[in-house]
């Protein structure tokens, strides 16, 4: 766990984006251009790279995804990740470790040591709170978090409960984790996943008469933020489950396809106004 502060305009897009897999063959190359060139489009944008951003698995793992169109070695695919990045490194305003560098922790940190030290991008460690402010005080605190064991499933008949079903496991993981933070975020299961705050029918009275409202977004600068209140996001991948011509292991695990792509969180005039997913 990590603590950061960052300074940033009152109307900007934040990306977060993670699971890119440099390295494997089946990542989605086209997608992390497209990403690229968004965000050089406006001088507003910026991202937080959730982890995972190298294969960095050996021969003998049954995840191993190598052909000519791969990159067999760890070392050569962060440099890779290096290049990637490095028009839009100034934007990165986190990077976080993930479990697949991990794999590899014996021979050194891939993720601090070569691609957040060549980039100029702060090393969020696993976890990371990131505090966001203004000139006017603080937007809203950040919990960003590669994630954790196991994944996030249904086996719910009906699309709409199966949904539900993700979504709620989405928000009991993560909301206990932190009190203070608007949004919270988890990468690792490879689903794109937004849960915006609850819009709850509330009842109060004015003195009068019994008047309706409806719970919403809580104030991203308070110490305490119900958790209904909350933006959860799980963060999507860019790993491809298809590719003509080859095969990847999430094919032959029999995986169902999920959505690629990353969430972007929308702020104007200093307070998040929207997460919105963007598709790969």
């Amino acid at each position: 766990m990590i603590l950061y502060e960052r300074k940033i305009p009152k109307s900007c897009e934040i990306a977060l984006i993670g699971d890119t897999h440099e390295g494997n063959i089946m990542v989605h190359r086209r997608g992390l251009e497209r990403f690229s060139e968004w965000m050089k489009e406006k001088n507003n944008r910026y991202f937080c790279h959730m982890g995972d951003e190298v294969e960095a698995i050996t021969s003998d793992d049954k995840r191993y995804e190598y052909e000519k169109e791969g990159e067999p070695i760890p070392l050569r695919q962060a440099q890779a990740v290096v290049e990637q990045f490095r028009p839009i490194r100034g934007r990165g305003l986190v990077w976080l470790y993930g479990n697949h560098p991990e794999q590899l922790r014996r021979f050194g940190n891939l993720t601090r040591d070569v691609v957040c030290k060549q980039l100029g991008i702060p090393y969020g460690t696993w976890t990371c709170k990131l505090r966001l402010f203004t000139d006017s005080g603080q937007v809203c605190k950040l919990f960003l978090t590669h994630g954790f064991r196991g994944t996030l499933s249904s086996n719910a008949k009906d699309e709409e409960q199966r949904r539900a079903n993700m979504a709620a496991a989405l928000k009991r993981r993560l909301s206990t984790k932190a009190s203070d933070c608007l949004v919270m975020a988890m990468g690792h299961t490879h689903k794109l996943i937004v849960v915006p705050p609850s819009h709850r029918l509330i009842l109060s009275d004015d003195g009068d008469e019994i008047v309706q409202g409806y719970l919403g977004q809580g104030d991203g600068a308070a110490k305490y933020i119900e958790p209904d209140c909350r933006w959860y996001l799980n963060t999507g991948s860019y790993l491809r489950m298809y590719s003509i011509g080859t095969d990847g292991y999430a094919e032959r695990a029999g995986y169902d396809p999920v959505e690629l792509g990353h969430p972007v969180i929308r702020i104007q005039g200093g307070k998040v106004v929207d997460v919105v997913k963007c598709f790969a």
